[in-house]
């Protein structure tokens, strides 16, 4: 019986999201016909940095605008603010924590507001009014689990949104569903054990209204793939994304993130169907105890460039617990492997962690004995 469930639930859940699509598909509008279009704005400078690419990979707390299964990935407590300098005065901020249970699952909680300066106002005869002010909100839940099927995790986030005009304000629920698994897993080839697969249906709810002009959600199907590997003894991430909405075509996005020493991140990414610019982006990161920040860059032609920058923040005795042991893993590979320069730099990390760590500071030392013999020899 349990051989027959598992092929079961996963053809359900497949069928589910692919039903979505057709109708999705098959009630498609044209592009700028959709209500609540601030919920295409990208969430978070890692992901903006890789132009978008996250479906299949996002591992922190702006996986509930990317997949809110990748949820399940955060090891400990985790807080992220971003602030979104976008152009024409627009900005937003965001703001997301997240509590991994040690066995009821993952729960996030997140707001995002955007806003700007007051817009020219307009009567319905065309005629100039005072200038109005405009803004959006959208507070997320969040859910996250592994499920016992072939090492799949699933999400689901709830979603109100609030549209503001002046006086007038309209709001709506919605709900994202998302899954990933480990493709590499399933399909057993040599080399490509990392590949991990993605999938996200993104805005299905109901319609935002002012007065009496009515807008569906921004519907969208993601998918993806995407593989880490170690390169030159750090990670490097590639992903590789696809997107169905239901307002306008089919768009691609490709990013890549290379980790240097787990303290440096640099990113590239490239996102088709782009209106304005040419779909570069860039990034960077930088990892300082339990915090980490992280910066993207964008050029949207004649607007401009935008600019995304955000902290994130690990808490709790987890946290530290799982960063000590991470970086003392680190240090003994690099200290078998004869890089003792590179261990000595994780053992360091413990240590401004945990500056009594016996195992940290016998290690640091061990290291720095076998590093004498190397530097007597350079000084003759």
């Amino acid at each position: 019986m349990n051989r027959l469930k598992v092929p079961k639930t996963i053809l359900i859940t497949l069928i589910f999201l692919l039903t979505c699509q057709f109708i999705n598909l098959t009630y498609a509008s044209d592009p700028g016909t959709t209500g609540a279009n601030f919920l295409k704005i990208g969430v978070g400078p890692r992901a903006v940095g890789m132009g978008e690419a996250q479906v299949a990979i996002c591992n922190d707390i702006t996986s509930v605008f990317w997949n809110p299964a990748g949820l399940v990935r955060i090891d400990s407590q985790e807080a992220s603010f971003m602030y979104n300098l976008w152009f024409e005065s627009i900005s937003s901020q965001y703001f997301g924590y997240t509590y991994p249970h040690p066995t009821l699952g993952t729960f996030a909680g997140s707001i995002n507001y955007l806003s700007m300066d007051k817009i020219q106002g307009y009567t319905a005869s065309d005629v100039k009014t005072e200038k109005v002010t405009a803004s959006d909100f959208l507070g997320v839940l969040s859910y996250a689990r592994k499920l016992p099927y072939y090492g799949i995790y699933g999400g689901i986030n709830l979603k109100f949104i609030q549209q503001k005009l002046e006086k007038e304000s309209s709001s709506a629920f919605g709900v994202d569903i998302g899954v990933i698994g480990g493709l590499g897993r399933w399909l057993k080839v040599k080399g490509m054990e990392e590949l991990v697969i993605g999938l996200n249906l993104q805005n299905l709810g109901s319609k935002v209204k002012f007065q009496k002009e009515k807008g569906s959600l921004p519907l969208n199907f993601k998918f993806g793939v995407g593989i880490r590997k170690e390169v030159f003894g750090d990670p490097l991430t590639i992903a590789i994304d696809g997107n169905l909405p239901n307002d306008n075509d089919f768009y691609g996005s490709l990013g890549i993130e290379y980790w240097v020493r787990d303290l440096i991140a640099l990113r590239l990414g490239y996102k088709s169907g782009q209106d304005l610019g040419n779909g570069i982006s860039f990034g960077g990161g930088i990892k300082v105890n339990v915090f980490q920040i992280d910066y993207a860059l964008v050029h949207f032609g004649e607007l401009g460039y935008t600019h995304r920058i955000g902290i994130v923040t690990r808490f709790g005795k987890e946290a530290k617990a799982i960063m000590i042991e991470r970086a003392f893993k680190r240090g003994m590979e690099y200290y078998n492997g004869g890089k003792y320069p590179e261990a000595i730099l994780e053992f360091n990390k413990i240590l401004g962690l945990d500056p009594e760590n016996e195992k940290a500071l016998e290690m640091m030392k061990r290291a720095n004995e076998k590093l004498k013999p190397h530097h007597e020899e350079n000084i003759k």
